[in-house]
């Protein structure tokens, strides 16, 4: 057994230079590469040729901003006892590693990215990570990971004033949601950046909504647009509106399920049931009720009266 210092390469997609603004916790740096250094880079790490890994950040994983010609990495580095045979490979994962992988990447970082999407729109994801040591100035690679999920394309911008809310936002909030239809909503919040056809993140938005607003006893499409009408609206003709709206996306929805007019759903259409999942999961979570007391205060409640 040897000490090493190990390094954690994480590998952002959809993300741009507002990134850099965010400052992780546990030591985590987020930095930008050009293309052809970072390419070069993990070619060395994956022993491929550097074509192929061009192609495989540009698609299927969407990791190359093309306009600024960049990609941006998570890194951290360790002290780890390496074990390595004759040949100088790893042949014992050191512990350090799976107590960083556990505690660091997965509880802290990755649950990180998923409440960045739900603060906004945007598809922030880490698609690849790499574990490896340096031997005479040469990246050896001893643990990847890599995700086998689609991942759309929507980019993650982060304007200045949005950096203390972000901040604020993710020491309110903690995953995974305790209450069971919180939880089902969400999980289908996430879905929707995760399918390749975009009339299945369409409906899977819709059973997101319905996970939160539908009473059950028929009537779904007047009682899931009216409660999301009067959670979010912030006057009586915002109300007004966002019941419209909801409504219009029903009569879509029963166009793809009942007559297959899967080109009926636009990109606009997706955005905005999104976007009113998203904020309807973030206020019920502050108001910390059960679904049935949210229906019945929802029942209760009249266009533009706050809750």
């Amino acid at each position: 057994m040897i000490k090493k210092e190990v390094h954690f390469l994480g590998v952002l997609a959809n993300v741009d230079q507002s990134i850099l603004k965010y400052r992780l916790e546990h030591g985590f740096e987020i930095t930008s590469v050009p293309v052809d250094e970072a390419v070069h880079f993990i070619s060395n790490l994956e022993n491929l040729p550097r074509e192929l890994v061009y192609d495989k950040l540009f698609f299927p994983y969407p990791c190359i901003n093309s306009s600024e010609k960049r990609i941006y990495f998570i890194s951290k580095k360790m002290i780890g006892e390496i074990k390595l045979d004759y040949r100088g490979r790893v042949i014992e994962i050191p512990k350090e590693v799976w107590n960083f992988a556990g505690k660091h990447v997965h509880e802290y970082l990755r649950q990180t990215l998923r409440l960045m999407r739900l603060f906004k729109e945007g598809n922030i994801f880490m698609p690849l990570s790499y574990y490896y040591y340096e031997e005479g100035g040469i990246p050896k690679s001893f643990m990847r990971t890599s995700t086998s999920l689609p991942l759309s394309r929507e980019l993650y911008h982060l304007e200045d004033s949005e950096i203390p809310k972000l901040h604020k936002f993710l020491k309110e909030f903690t995953l995974p949601f305790q209450k069971d239809f919180l939880r089902l909503a969400f999980e289908n919040f996430e879905e929707s950046y995760h399918v390749t056809k975009r009339y299945l993140a369409f409906l899977s938005l819709m059973i997101g909504l319905e996970a939160l607003f539908n009473p059950g006893g028929g009537e779904t499409r007047y009682r899931v647009s009216r409660n999301v009408a009067v959670l979010l609206g912030r006057n009586r003709e915002d109300s007004k509106a966002i019941f419209e709206n909801v409504k219009k996306l029903y009569d879509k929805r029963s166009k793809v399920i009942h007559s297959g007019k899967v080109d009926e759903i636009e990109e606009v259409d997706v955005l905005n049931l999104r976007n009113y999942l998203r904020e309807s999961i973030k206020k019920i979570y502050r108001m910390g009720i059960e679904k049935d007391e949210l229906l019945e205060k929802l029942n209760e409640s009249g266009y533009g009266e706050c809750l």
